[in-house]
């Protein structure tokens, strides 16, 4: 049995991992990342980004930016003109991009392709033996977080399915309709060498076989081609319990923070893998960013609970929040 100690460990080097470790390495703490993985940054996402992380330096030259959404519902086109663009990025341009910024990091170990199969009390056991020791553990570890499991705290999940099409284009789109989509819509997003369309969607609304032919039916109704074997997916936990247990924290999709309406989470894993870091090296610091996005987690819970609540005027208050969201300061309310 190898047997080591570290100040902090953190489990999952995704955007909230590496977001704590970069804040952590200011500090003189020993910080151990660990990441089943073994290569940083690749995961099953769409790579949007909003308004949320319009303070987060990210190069240019590795997003696009779209200050114009195009949300069609019904068959009918809305374009809102956003105050800040949503940008596009890669997993694997991001992840790699914020492992560069620990390579000057004495104090942080970067430990990839390594599982841990057991949490016990101040210590992570991993399959090949290795216990670890620590004094702050952080749940980084997404949406099927072992962290969060070992604290005892239930997930609820929605579904995102995507392809990259091979196909560069210039427009962001969201298309609703509650007829075939329920509560769920499609997204395309433009990258710098395809774009990503996908279905987001809630499972205990609409099944995963029916979401995935509405997808397709898209893609071929637009002149994409796509091969079958190349259908992405992954769930997105939305139920948030909560950041800080003790000497144990969780980030991201593993707190579950990420929006149950659109599924956005890069955003709320920069903030809190950052804002988190930052209450591990005071205990007096005051999240107050962290805590915010939280109030706007919740603002738009709620917008979509309303949409659950009320299918049968899906199309409306659609319309109606579309109008609304030409409003900067309605834009900001709600982070877009």
């Amino acid at each position: 049995m190898i047997s080591t100690h570290y100040d902090v460990v953190i489990l999952g080097a995704g955007p909230a991992g590496l977001a704590c470790a970069i804040e952590l390495k200011q500090s003189k703490l020993q910080v151990l990342l660990i990441d089943k993985k073994a290569e940083i940054g690749p995961k099953i996402c769409a790579g949007g980004l909003t308004n949320l992380t319009k303070d987060y330096v990210i190069p240019n030259e590795k997003t696009r930016s779209f200050n114009r959404q195009k949300i069609v519902i019904k068959d009918n086109d809305h374009v809102i003109e956003l105050a800040n663009p949503i940008r596009t990025i890669t997993r694997l341009e991001l992840g790699q991009y914020q492992l560069q910024q620990l390579q000057d990091a004495s104090n942080i170990r970067v430990l990839n392709n390594t599982t841990v199969q057991e949490i016990q009390q101040n210590k992570v056991i991993t399959t090949e033996g290795q216990h670890i020791h620590y004094n702050y553990l952080v749940g980084a570890d997404g949406s099927t977080s072992l962290v969060r499991k070992s604290l005892g705290l239930t997930s609820k999940h929605c579904i995102g399915l995507y392809y990259n099409i091979p196909v560069i284009t210039n427009e962001c789109v969201w298309y609703l309709k509650y007829k075939t989509l329920k509560t769920g819509y499609i997204w395309v997003f433009p990258h710098k060498e395809h774009t990503n369309i996908g279905v987001y969607f809630n499972p205990l609304i609409l099944n995963s076989k029916k979401a995935r032919k509405e997808l397709e039916n898209y893609l071929t109704s637009k002149g994409y081609t796509f091969l079958n074997k190349e259908l992405h997916g992954a769930p997105i936990c939305y139920n948030y319990k909560g950041y800080e247990f003790g000497s144990v924290f969780l980030t991201g999709d593993a707190a579950g923070l990420t929006s149950k309406g659109t599924g956005e989470g890069i955003s709320y894993a920069l903030i809190s893998g950052k804002e988190i870091a930052r209450k591990i090296m005071d205990e007096n610091y005051k999240p107050l960013e962290l805590n915010n996005m939280i109030r706007i987690k919740k603002r738009q819970d709620k917008l979509f609970k309303i949409l659950e609540t009320f299918p049968f005027m899906h199309a409306f208050l659609y319309t109606v929040f579309v109008q609304l969201m030409k409003i900067k300061s309605f834009q900001a309310y709600f982070g877009v």
